[in-house]
């Protein structure tokens, strides 16, 4: 069966896009692909990974978390580190078969970053 999903873009809430948008290009090193409304909703991009950011009053934030597959974990983490992201889970060799950490953003969503080891 062939699949027909080729692509999951997630919104996430945000208190402020203004904000998310300069913690995303400036501290985590993603593109601003696009401001629909400077106020309500935007569009990230690092590589082939869009995220888009759209502004809730209220939200909860679930401990979900998202996968980001990199070339190098561990330069990722010392970046992050140097730029003060919230580290959630330090950066360690799973045993499954990946190297990762875990980050939390601004608006309190966690993220994996991983590479896989060989």
């Amino acid at each position: 069966m062939q699949s027909y999903i080729h692509c999951l873009i997630p919104i996430l809430p945000v208190n402020d896009v203004k904000a998310s948008l300069e913690y995303y290009r400036d501290v985590l090193g993603f593109e601003v692909a696009s401001v629909w409304d400077e106020d309500g909703y935007a569009v990230v991009q690092c590589g082939d990974i869009e995220i888009h950011l759209d502004k809730q009053d209220h939200f909860a934030v679930y401990r979900s978390h998202s996968y980001l597959f990199v070339e190098n974990a561990d330069e990722i983490y010392d970046l992050y580190k140097s730029k003060h992201v919230e580290i959630i889970q330090e950066i360690e060799s799973k045993p499954w078969g990946v190297r990762e950490f875990t980050f939390r953003d601004i608006n309190g969503h966690m993220f994996r970053v991983a590479h896989g080891e060989k």
